[in-house]
């Protein structure tokens, strides 16, 4: 079970036990995936003894049997009064710093006994647990990335004169539900001539014309995994200095994904990438890393940053997605999934990479 290899991590950080609180975390340590809004949620898991679920009372049906004692939270109850009666009290004890408010930490010390500052962080932990994906979790990434493929394929048919970037993302993220089986992985991004050159811009009722180019940045949760692409079209002729970009891009992204395998620092996939776009006049127009993890959220570990000596691991799933972007102008971004293999790496999205031309 996913919780023993968690008390094992604590053990070797000198850890007595943690209180995890971010609802994914949970999920993943438990298969018991409930968002619980503004109520408290948290998994207990002393390195000695039982672990618990501290959660709302209203999901009393679906955490009442995951195997896990489940301990209910009425509303009008204090949950740090009911946390306090059911943990190990001054012992050393590991949350999830990120995920906490400071009046949150305070809490939770008081509970247990202890100071926020002797709260160890077990970020890092949980997510040395989750970078590398097994066999099953390779396997819903791949079909997810397969559907996702479909998705941009019915993005491209949405392509002509007039249709604004919400009617776009609204529709695609319409088909995810609708045909395949799944849900938006994040908030779909579909971006029109200039605003192309906005790396996370939000689509607006601006209406596309001829001759500009269309970013479409998506991502697909099925079973619980997100799969992420990002591709460039033109309506009509391509710009010239765009068409040029698009060119540059290609090649960047194709130098990243063939730079991807076991052993390879993470730093080696962006410097390829980097090296091809800074050769051509683009560096500075380059503004993100080259990549990020996949699995159950769509940010995740491993981060591809510029420089970062950690080495790839079999399993682990990524983006790779270098980019241009000239104010005023438009950016071109091109994405793929990648998983790291045992001798190399699979690259899990299919999409065709070459210019994408649409007819007005």
């Amino acid at each position: 079970m996913r919780i023993d290899l968690l008390r094992q991590a604590l053990g070797e950080a000198g850890l007595e036990a943690a209180l995890v609180t971010g609802p994914t975390q949970i999920g993943y340590l438990t298969s018991a995936f409930v968002f619980p809004h503004e109520r408290f949620f948290a998994l207990y898991v002393p390195v000695a003894g039982e672990s618990v679920v501290f959660g709302p009372a209203l999901e009393s049906g679906r955490l009442g049997g995951i195997g896990v004692p489940f301990v209910a939270v009425e509303d009008g109850t204090s949950p740090y009064d009911v946390l306090a009666g059911r943990i190990a009290q001054g012992g050393r004890l590991g949350v999830e710093r990120g995920h906490m408010t400071l009046a949150w930490a305070l809490d939770v010390a008081k509970a247990a006994g202890t100071s926020v500052e002797s709260l160890g962080d077990i970020s890092g932990l949980l997510a040395g647990l989750r970078v590398c994906k097994d066999a099953r979790e390779a396997d819903d990434l791949r079909e997810s990335a397969r559907r996702l493929d479909r998705a941009t394929a019915y993005a491209k048919s949405l392509i002509r004169p007039g249709v604004t970037e919400r009617q776009m993302a609204a529709a695609i993220e319409t088909f995810m539900r609708d045909e395949l089986g799944g849900e938006p992985g994040f908030d779909s991004i579909v971006l029109f001539g200039e605003r192309s050159a906005l790396p996370h811009g939000s689509p607006t009722d601006r209406a596309l014309r001829e001759g500009e180019i269309v970013l479409v940045d998506i991502g697909l949760r099925y079973r619980g995994y997100v799969s992420d692409t990002t591709r460039a079209f033109f309506l009509g002729t391509p710009q010239p200095e765009l068409e040029r970009i698009y060119a540059v891009v290609a090649e960047a992204a194709r130098l990243g994904r063939e730079a991807a395998g076991p052993g390879v620092p993470m730093g080696d996939l962006d410097a390829a990438a980097r090296r091809h776009i800074g050769g051509h006049g683009y560096g500075e127009r380059f503004t993100h890393r080259v990549g990020h993890g996949l699995g159950l959220e769509a940010h995740e570990e491993p981060y591809l940053l510029p420089g970062r000596q950690d080495l790839l691991k079999p399993g682990m799933c990524l983006t790779i997605e270098p980019g241009v972007y000239i104010a005023g102008l438009g950016g071109v971004r091109i994405e793929d999934d990648v998983l790291v293999t045992e001798d190399g790496a699979e690259v899990l999205t299919s999409f065709p990479r070459e210019l994408q031309v649409v007819a007005p």
